[in-house]
């Protein structure tokens, strides 16, 4: 049976190994910072009937346990050549073997270390610290790993995450598996911004993740990539995601408005509506909404039954777009009349009204919900009665 083994340069302090709460790393990445990681894995490996050595330079510490009663029950202390250092192979009384095997990972990681695997125990080296392992348990994880310690390409990076290919149902935390996801995802995120750990190494909260993805597509400059996330089928991470609070990237509201346009059953909504909001400010560059047959009738005949009025709205540009907002029916802007494409579900009648109240705004310089606009509109309809009974009042 082979070993495996951790090394990193350095020597460790033996007092590291016996004192909880003592986590002194000069990497500031660091994963670990609980001053636990070491001695679970040490219990969790000599309960699980592994063998486990750190060679402290030239300086061996092999670890046991002997049988030590306190008051009415028996417990396996842990020692450290032949010495018990204040702990029980009960630590970690719920991890399994995997979680002592991804603790001694992280650690050497955070050292900037390396892992090898050989059939005999390793030489000493007086400036390196070597944690070996052997055992059937530990070596069956270990080459299990792909599922802890995360090994493809990244695909797309960013400073909040990085995305790599393939479905998964875990969210990794700087390579590291952290937390489970309720339904599985289309991609495999690895978090790369600062979050809190439980004591297992888990996310503390999994918001910091929902946040960190999302940060990572509405950021994205990758056209298909962003596609494959608000198209995503349902049952998966993705399809339930939500988008705003991020500002998008020029090609996240291109792709969106492009799935919106051609009415994409599979569009997120959220990314949607995430996509309504930072557009609105650029309603003129997006590209033109193509009507179709009977939208275009009911458009010509909102116009002509305005201009009988007495109203030119086709004085102004007229666009028809996707991209109002939430219950925004129209809206006037830079001399350009912008209808919501909603308003044809509600009607010729209220898409006229709408032309005609836009038309007032952009003709007359008024605005909405004030006296002046209050105090228009009833000037135009005792105009218009004026108009319909033949005499002025």
């Amino acid at each position: 049976m082979s070993y495996v083994v951790f090394r990193n340069k350095g020597i460790i302090d033996p007092r590291s190994i016996t004192t909880f709460g003592a986590s002194s790393k000069e990497n500031k990445g660091a994963i670990g910072f609980f001053g636990t990681g070491l001695k679970y894995a040490v219990a969790i490996l000599l309960r699980e009937g592994c063998e486990i050595s750190i060679l402290s330079g030239s300086k061996r510490l092999d670890f046991g346990s002997r049988k030590t009663k306190i008051r009415v029950d028996s417990f396996d202390m842990v020692t450290m050549n032949k010495r018990a250092i204040g702990f029980t192979t009960e630590l970690g009384k719920t991890w399994e073997v995997w979680q002592s095997m991804r603790e001694l990972y992280c650690n050497m990681l955070d050292e900037h270390g390396e892992v090898i695997e050989c059939d005999a125990f390793p030489e000493a080296d007086p400036n390196t610290t070597q944690i070996v392992v052997r055992g059937e348990k530990f070596t069956d994880a270990w080459a299990s790993r792909s599922d802890i310690i995360l090994s493809t390409d990244a695909i797309e990076k960013n400073e909040s995450v990085h995305i790599h290919p393939g479905q998964s149902q875990y969210v990794f935390y700087r390579g590291i598996r952290a937390y489970k996801l309720n339904t599985p995802s289309s991609f495999t995120y690895n978090i790369q911004r600062r979050c809190e750990l439980t004591e297992d190494r888990t996310l503390k909260y999994s918001w910091d993740a929902d946040a960190a993805i999302r940060k990572g597509f509405c950021e994205s400059k990758t056209p298909a990539l962003i596609q494959r996330a608000v198209t995503a089928p349902k049952q998966t991470y993705e399809n339930t995601m939500t988008f705003e609070g991020c500002l998008p990237s020029k090609e996240f509201i291109g792709i969106v408005r492009d799935l919106a346009n051609k009415r994409d059953v599979h569009l997120n909504r959220s990314a949607l509506e995430a996509v309504r909001v930072w557009a609105s400010d650029e309603l003129h560059s997006g590209p033109a909404l193509v009507l179709d047959p009977v939208e275009t009738a009911m458009l010509s005949k909102a116009i002509n039954f305005n201009i009988a009025m007495g109203y030119k709205v086709n004085d102004f540009p007229i666009v028809v777009t996707e991209f109002l907002g939430e219950g925004v029916l129209g809206r006037a802007e830079n001399g350009t009349i912008f209808v919501s494409r909603r308003v044809f579900m509600m009607g010729t009648k209220m898409l006229a009204g709408t032309l005609a109240e836009e038309y007032f705004h952009l003709k007359f310089n008024t605005y909405d919900e004030t006296r002046s606009f209050q105090n228009f509109l009833v000037d135009a309809i005792m105009t218009l009665g004026e108009k319909l009974l033949g005499e002025p009042l």
